[in-house]
C-alpha cells in the first residue's frame, strides 16, 4: 500500500529527467511463464527483479512463479487468468537487497531502495532509465510490470502513470501486489486513507446519487466517509483497497473487469475471413469463431441469419445452401460476456464483438459469393502515420476522448470528440515506435489498444 499523490510527485521530480533513451549495449531476454495468444489481443503482464546476485537469479523465477499463480487464483483475475500473459526479465545486481533511502542507493540493478517521497515503506527504482532500457528491449508494449524487490522488509508502492508496481518479498506480499494492481493496472484508490484531489472509481464527493448506486444495498456496498478527510467517501469498509487478506469490493472488482475488457477481445479471429472474393461451393459452408473464454465461460454467442436466431453458445455453426432461399443473405455472430458482475450502464453494447458474413446463395450451384467482416470498435489505420480514427457500431451518445501514450507513460496526444462526430486523432508530429491508445466514452474507458507508428 502507499501514497499515491506523494509517490506521482517524487517521480516527477526525481525521474522526469531520465526518460531519454538509454544506451542499448546490453541484452536482456524476456522468457515466458503463461502465454495466452498475441499481445494484441492479451493483457500482459512483466516481472522484473531487483536485489538478486546472480546467484539468486533462480530465486527470482521461484518468486515470479509463486506470486504469479497467488494472483490468479484472486478475483475476478482468476476467472480471466487466460486473458493474460506473463513475462519475466532476469537482471543480475551486484549486491542483494534495496537501499534503505534513496540517498543512500546500493549497487542493485535498477537502484531500488526503500523510503521514496519520505516513506520508509516505499520501495522504488532510482534508476527509471534502466527500468525502461530492459522494457523497451524485451516488452515495451506491457500492460502491467510488477519489480520483485529482494527484501524481506515490508514495503509496496504502484503508479497508475507508469503502469508499475515495486513490491519487497515481506511475508503479505503476494495481497500487496494484489492490492497494487488494483492502482497501477485499474486506477483504484486507497480506501485506507484519501490523498486525491480528483476522483477514482472507489471514492466520491458526490452522493446524491454515488457513482455506484447500482451496487449500493448489495454485497455489503454503501456510502462510507473517510474518517480523516471530510466529504469525502467510500463504497466498502473492508475491501482490499483498504485492508490486505481481503477480496475486491463489488466496485473495485467490477472496475478491474471493465479495464479488462477495454484491452482484451473475446473475439480473435474468425473463419471463414474473406473480403469481396468469390467463391464455389458445393452446398454447405463452416464458420468458426476462436474466442477467448472467462472461466466459468460468461459469454453469450448468437447466430443470426437475416436477424432471425438460429444458433446460441457455439462456436461453430454449418450452414447448408437449403438453409437459405435462393438470393443474398446476411448471418451476424454476436458475442457479449454477460458476467453478473458488472452492472455498468450500457456494457452489453460498448463491449459487444460481431461478424458479418453476407452470402450469396446461388440456389443449385450453391454459394457463389461470401464476404466477412468484423464490425466492432475500429481503430485504423494501423500501423498508423499521420492520423488515427476511431469508429463504433454503436450509437455512442456521450463525448469521446482519444489519448495516446508513449511506452513510458507520458501523453503524446489527445483530443475529445463530440458525439456523433468523426474521431480522428492528429498524429503527425509523433516519432515512429509503439504508443498506447486509450478511448473513453464520457467517464468510462472502452477500448485500450498497443498501436505502432510507422
Amino acid at each position: 500500500m502507499h501514497k499515491r499523490l506523494c509517490l506521482l510527485r517524487f517521480l516527477l521530480a526525481v525521474v522526469s529527467g531520465m526518460l531519454v533513451a538509454a544506451p542499448c549495449a546490453a541484452q536482456y531476454t524476456l522468457d515466458t511463464l503463461i502465454y495466452s495468444g498475441d499481445s494484441k489481443n492479451i493483457t500482459d503482464i512483466v516481472f522484473l527483479g531487483d536485489g538478486y546476485t546472480s546467484t539468486q537469479l533462480s530465486k527470482f523465477v521461484r518468486n515470479v512463479k509463486e506470486h504469479s499463480n497467488y494472483f490468479f487464483k484472486k478475483e475476478p483475475w482468476k476467472r480471466y487468468k487466460n486473458m493474460f500473459n506473463v513475462f519475466y526479465v532476469q537482471t543480475a545486481s551486484n549486491v542483494s537487497g534495496a537501499g534503505k533511502t534513496p540517498d543512500a542507493p546500493i549497487d542493485n540493478f535498477y537502484g531500488t531502495t526503500f523510503g521514496c517521497a519520505g516513506v520508509d515503506r516505499m520501495p522504488w527504482p532510482t534508476d527509471m532509465n534502466k527500468v525502461f532500457e530492459v522494457l523497451n528491449k524485451t516488452k515495451p508494449d506491457y500492460d502491467m510490470v510488477i519489480i520483485l524487490v529482494n527484501s524481506t522488509k515490508y514495503g509496496g508502492a504502484g503508479n497508475e502513470y507508469y503502469k508499475m508496481m515495486c513490491v519487497s518479498l515481506e511475508s503479505s506480499s503476494k495481497e500487496t501486489i494484489c492490492h497494487e494492481a488494483g492502482h497501477s493496472f485499474a486506477g483504484l484508490a486507497d480506501e485506507y486513507w484519501y490523498d486525491r484531489t480528483t476522483e477514482c472509481p472507489n471514492d466520491a464527493r458526490k452522493i446524491d446519487p454515488v457513482k455506484w448506486q447500482r451496487w449500493v444495498g448489495t454485497e455489503k456496498v454503501g456510502v462510507y466517509p473517510f474518517e480523516d478527510t471530510q466529504g469525502w467517501y467510500r463504497p466498502h469498509e473492508n475491501c482490499l483497497m483498504r485492508y490486505l487478506d481481503r477480496e475486491y469490493c463489488a466496485v473495485c472488482r467490477e472496475t478491474i473487469i471493465e479495464k479488462i475488457h477495454s484491452i482484451t477481445k473475446n473475439l480473435v479471429s474468425y473463419t471463414p475471413a474473406i473480403r469481396r472474393n468469390t467463391i464455389e461451393t458445393d452446398s454447405s459452408l463452416t464458420f468458426k469463431l476462436n474466442l477467448l473464454t472467462p472461466s466459468p465461460n460468461t459469454l453469450k454467442v448468437d447466430w443470426k441469419l437475416d436477424d432471425s436466431l438460429i444458433a446460441r453458445n457455439i462456436d461453430t455453426l454449418r450452414l447448408s445452401c437449403n438453409d437459405m432461399t435462393v438470393g443474398s443473405h446476411r448471418l451476424v455472430a454476436y458475442i457479449e460476456d454477460t458476467i453478473q458482475l458488472v452492472r455498468v450502464s450500457g456494457h452489453s453494447k460498448i463491449h459487444l464483438s460481431t461478424v458479418t458474413w453476407r452470402i450469396i446463395n446461388e440456389g443449385s450451384s450453391g454459394v457463389d459469393a461470401l464476404e466477412s467482416y468484423d464490425d466492432t470498435f475500429s481503430v485504423g489505420p494501423l500501423p498508423f502515420s499521420d492520423e488515427l480514427t476511431f469508429s463504433s457500431i454503436t450509437n455512442l451518445s456521450q463525448p469521446v476522448t482519444m489519448a495516446l501514450f508513449n511506452i513510458q507513460g507520458g501523453l503524446v496526444a489527445e483530443s475529445t470528440f463530440a458525439p456523433d462526430t468523426p474521431c480522428r486523432l492528429s498524429t503527425a508530429n509523433l516519432s515512429p515506435g509503439i504508443y498506447l491508445l486509450y478511448v473513453q466514452v464520457g467517464d468510462r474507458m472502452v477500448y485500450s489498444r498497443k498501436v505502432v507508428k510507422e
